[in-house]
Parts: C-alpha cells; structure tokens; sequence
C-alpha cells in the first residue's frame, strides 16, 4: 500500500518547532505512531518481559517458603507429642520411684527388726555360755557333790542353746530374703533414676528443638511477609505500566501471547525440579527411618544381652547361697551330732573323773594351736582386705574411664551434628548460588536483547537520517512528508539509554550477589573442614580411652583370678587344719573312752571354725555383691552409649 499522507504543521504539538526531518511514509510506516511504536518496541519489549518473568519467581518463591513453613509446624507437632510422652514417662517413673524408696524403707525396718532379733539371740547364746562355764567351775570345786541338780541345769543349757540357734538360724534365712529384697530394690531405684534422667535430658533436647523451630517459623514468616510485599509492589508497577501503554496494547498481544507460552514452557520446566527435589527428600527421610530402625534393634539387642548377664550374674549369687545354706546344715549337723554326743558322755560321767587330770594338758595343747590358726586366719583375713581395696580401686579407676569414653562419645556425637548441619548450609549456598546464577544468565540475556534492540533503533535513525538528507528535494515534489521533533528524537534515545543503564545495573547486582554466595559457601567449607578434623581428633582420643578401659578390664580380671586362686588356698589350708584338729581329737577319744571334756573342748573350737569360714564366705559374699553392682552399672553404661556411638 502506497499511501501518502501529508503531516501538516497544524498536526504537529507546536507549530514553532524545529523540523528535524522529512520521512516518507512509502515504506510501511502508516503514520507517526507507527513509527514511534517502531523506535520504542526495543526498549518497552525489553522491560515488559522482566515484569511477566518476576510473576512465577514471585510464586515459586511464595510455594517454597509457605512449604516450609508447613513441614515446620508438621515438626513442630510431632516435637511437642514427643515431649508430652516425655512428660508422661518421667511421671510414671517418678511414681516407680516412690514405690521404690518406700519398699527400701519397709526392707530397711524389716532389716533393723531382724538385727535386734539378732542381737538378743547373741545375748542369749552368750548368756547359755556364761551359765556353763559357771556350771563347769562348779563341777570342778565340788565333784561328788549336786550331781543330778548339774545335769539337770546341764540339760536346760542345751535345750535353750538349741532354741537360740534355731532362733538364729530362722533370722538368718529371713535376714538374706531381706538382702535380696533390698538388692533388687535398690536396682530398681538405680534404673528409675536413669530413666527420670533420660526422659529428663529427652525434654531438654525437645525443648530445644521447638524453640529453634519456632524461631525458623517466624523467619519464614518474615520471609513470606516480605515476598508478598514484593510481589504487591511488582504488581502495582505492571498495573503501571500497562495504565500507560494501553494504547500500544494491540501491538504487543503477538509479544503477550510468546510470553504466556514461555511461562507455561518455564513452569512445565519447574516442575520436575521440584519433583527430584522431593523425591530426593523423601529418599533422604526414609534413609533417616532405617537408620532409627537400626538404631532402635541395636539398642534391643544391647538390652536383652545385659539381661542375659545380669541372668548369669544372679545365677552364681543363688549358687553362692546355696554353697552357705548347705554350710548351715552342716552346722545343725554338727549341732545335733553334740547333743548325741552329749547324751552318750552322762553315763561316761564317773569314768571320767579319773582320767580328767590327763586330759587337761592335751587340752590346752590343742587351745594353743587353736590360738594360733586364729592368728593365721586373722593374717589371711588381713592380706585379702588388701587385696580387696586393690581390687575396689581398680574398679574404682575403670569406671572412672568409661565415664571419660561415655564424655567423649558425647562430644563425637555433638560434632557430628554440628557437621550435618555445616553440610545442610552448604547445600542451602550451593542451591542460592545456583539461583543467582540462573538470575546473571537472564540478566545477560536481557541485556543482550536490550543492545540488538538498541542497535537496531540506531541503524533504523541513521538509516532515517540518510534518507532525510537524501530525499530533501524528491519530498518537496511528492508533498508527502512527516516530520519529527528534536524533542522526540531526544526521548527515544534518553529511552534507549535508560533501558541500558538499567540492564547493567541488573548485571552488577547478580553478579554481587553471585560473589556474596561464593564468599559463604567457602566459609561454609572451612568450617565444615575444620569439624572434620574436630571430629577426627575425637575419634583417636575415644580410642585411646576403649584402649585404656580395656587394659583396666584385663587388670580388673587379673586381680579377681589372682584373688579367687588366694581364697582357694586359704580355704584348703582351713579345712587341712579343720581335719588336722579332727584327727587329733579323734586319737584323744581313743586313748580314753571318758571323753567328755575333751569332746566338750574340741566342739567349741569346731564351732568356732565354723563360724569364722561362715563369716568369710560373707565376706566373700560381700565382696561379689559390688562385683555384680558394679557390673550391672558397667552394662547398663555400654547400653546407653551404645547407639550414639
């Protein structure tokens, strides 16, 4: 189409303006919004794309956050279940450790009855010795005196000697039902307390845990606060500028519809992003599962074996009562061998008198040996308390060391956290850094469009420029000629320059803050680096310290052998004086069939024996009852730090 319109001057914003030049309207320039429209595309095409790309950054970033938002208060949910069952376990075990104190308590009363129960018979039986001593003194100042007024105190002697030892014997069995009672209480209250100190240290960390939400929740807040004002603020500049190119609206709908269709392009691109990414956080979650479903069978295990050794260690202490009960039936035995004995001895009674003056020296032979395997059994006695206090030490200085190992698992565990959560920043840098970098690509893009569009403005000028000059006189004869202020000239080219400036004001901004996100992510590194080393250092120390434990644990066992194979000894040289003592007064019964007062001697001293090996394998009793407790907290130990490592 070949029209020609002619632009007179009335058409023009001000007659008196200066005419820059003549363009002739027989290219496909139609009229002078034409040809404005032509030198304005570049810079006005080049600004409205960023305003419709800013649209689904907006809403991404808005979906991101408000996600996020929403798996914290999914977390923030689940921590406060956990701390309300927490709450629950340490009121039930603080209910457990009442019951606990008040059942040691009833033990401890039963236990302090039982002791003056002792006590009395104690005075009893001293009482009945004192009585036949005095009986003894008695026969022996007037023998052809009270014969049947003495046996027959005799006689009561024995009876309620009898008495009291049964009496004794009943209080014994009733005193170790009660040490038994007060161990497995005592056992409970210690697995009480360290459940109170778990769901204790549980509710901390719960505690702590909610708090940091909370705080990330009010930041992602703050976050979406500020997205959205951003996002209003981009809006009411697109309301802006559409407002002022509604009348070029016609022209950009081709430009419009390219730009729905990038945006569809872009968010179908998006989506399987985001798809990998959940994907790689679901992975991630149920990795996390398996490992607490390792953690958690780990942990039974650990517990049915220390159940399995507190089994065995509670079998040899029962095995270790049955060895003293059977000890006390040897005694009734013995005690009931006596009294037949006794029996026997009133019919010898007058044969007796005769040989009693022999005998008395023998008597106190054997008093005198019997004095000196006191002194002996007194010196053993002595060397094992010795050996006892190294052996107490040792154990002492073990669990000092386990304390040390439980301390350094502690830390490794505290480091290893403080990595996982350098790495996650890391992570989050690497994704920030990649966003900027998607930015400065968009960036340069835009200003790549924003120079062709500018190049191709100044070669359409220059081209105009030319052919104003050019066609100065064919004009004047067609009469077809539109003219353009200075004006007009200046503002497409200010527009021109604008759009420059701002394209490389969005260069240097992406291009700080790829450099800012450079910048963290290499702090990030070295602290990552640096608790790597950390933790490694806590490794070779936690090693050093299982080393030490162990070579403790051999020496612990070393002490306990060398100490087992002692009481062997000792208790073989006991029983070889035991039947050495026997034999002789065996040969003592022979040589004169009117033993009485021999037999009557030599059952004390027996009795004695009796007494002081029952008293050692109490003692022997004693000392494994710390082993066992010592044991059972060394286990228990080793099953609490037993997953963190």
């Amino acid at each position: 189409m070949v029209a020609k319109i002619r632009q007179s001057s009335a058409n023009s914003p001000s007659p008196k303006k200066p005419v820059v030049g003549e363009i002739d309207t027989s290219p496909p320039f139609q009229s002078v919004k034409d040809a404005v429209s032509l030198f304005g595309e570049g810079a006005v095409s080049s600004e409205k794309p960023v305003i419709k790309k800013a649209k689904p950054y907006f809403a991404q970033s808005i979906w991101a956050k408000e996600s996020q938002l929403h798996l914290a208060r999914k977390e923030l949910q689940k921590l406060k279940e956990q701390l309300k069952n927490a709450e629950t376990t340490k009121a039930q075990v603080l209910v457990e450790l009442e019951k606990a104190k008040r059942v040691v308590e009833d033990l401890s009363q039963k236990l302090e009855a039982l002791i003056k129960s002792r006590e009395s018979a104690i005075q009893s039986t001293d009482v009945s010795k004192t009585r036949a001593k005095q009986l003894k003194e008695e026969k022996c100042g007037d023998l052809d005196g009270t014969n049947g007024s003495w046996k027959e105190e005799l006689e009561t002697a024995v009876k309620s000697y009898a008495s009291v030892v049964t009496e004794l014997d009943v209080a014994k069995q009733e005193l170790s039902k009660i040490r038994q009672g007060y161990d497995l209480s005592s056992e409970a209250r210690v697995s009480a307390f360290k459940q109170a100190a778990e769901a204790e240290d549980a509710m901390k960390a719960n505690n702590k845990r909610a708090s940091e939400l909370s705080k990330e929740i009010l930041a992602v807040m703050e976050s979406i606060d500020q997205v959205n004002t951003q996002s209003v603020q981009a809006h009411l500049l697109q309301e802006e500028t559409q407002a002022k190119q509604n009348v070029l609206r016609q022209s950009y709908e081709a430009a419009l519809e390219e730009s729905k269709r990038n945006l569809l392009d872009l968010k179908k691109e998006f989506n399987p992003g985001l798809t990998k990414n959940l994907e790689l956080q679901l992975t991630e979650t149920m990795n996390e599962i398996s490992v607490l479903q390792e953690q958690l069978e780990n942990r039974k295990k650990s517990d049915l074996d220390s159940l399995k050794s507190v089994t065995l260690d509670l079998d040899d202490a029962k095995e270790s009562l049955q060895k003293v009960a059977g000890q006390e039936e040897s005694l009734r035995a013995i005690v009931e061998a006596l009294r037949m004995d006794l029996e026997n001895v009133k019919g010898e009674h007058t044969a007796l008198k005769e040989k009693e003056f022999k005998t008395v020296s023998f008597v106190e032979n054997l008093r005198v040996e019997l004095q000196k395997s006191e002194s002996e059994l007194e010196a053993y006695l002595a060397e094992e308390s010795k050996a006892r206090g190294a052996s107490e030490e040792m154990i002492w200085k073990l669990n000092q060391l386990l304390t040390e190992t439980e301390n350094a698992r502690r830390e490794t565990q505290d480091r290893k956290n403080e990595a996982a959560q350098l790495k996650m920043e890391a992570v989050v840098t690497k994704l920030v850094l990649e966003d900027a970098e998607i930015k400065l690509k968009a960036a340069l893009q835009e200003v790549e469009v924003a120079k062709t569009a500018e190049a191709s403005a100044l070669e359409q000028i220059r081209v105009l420029s030319v052919r104003t000059s050019d066609s100065g006189s064919s004009t004047c004869e067609s009469g077809a000629r539109i003219t353009i202020s200075r004006e007009e000239f200046e503002s497409l080219v200010h527009k021109v320059e604008e759009s420059d400036k701002f394209a490389d004001m969005k260069v240097d901004a992406a291009k700080a803050q790829v450099e800012a996100t450079k910048v963290s992510e290499n702090e990030v590194l070295k602290r990552l680096e640096e608790t790597q080393k950390e933790i490694e250092d806590m490794k070779t120390e936690t090693q050093e310290v299982l080393k030490r434990a162990e070579m403790a644990e051999a020496a612990k066992r070393a002490v306990e052998n060398e100490l087992r194979k002692w009481r062997e000894r000792e208790q073989k040289k006991v029983a070889e004086a035991a039947s050495k003592l026997l034999a002789e007064t065996q040969m003592a019964a022979e040589l004169s069939p009117q033993h009485y007062r021999i037999q009557k001697q030599n059952s004390l001293p027996k009795v004695e024996m009796k007494k002081l090996e029952k008293g050692k394998v109490s003692v022997s009793k004693k000392v494994l009852l710390p082993n066992m407790s010592a044991i059972f907290h060394r286990k228990n130990n080793h099953v609490g730090g037993g997953p963190s490592s």
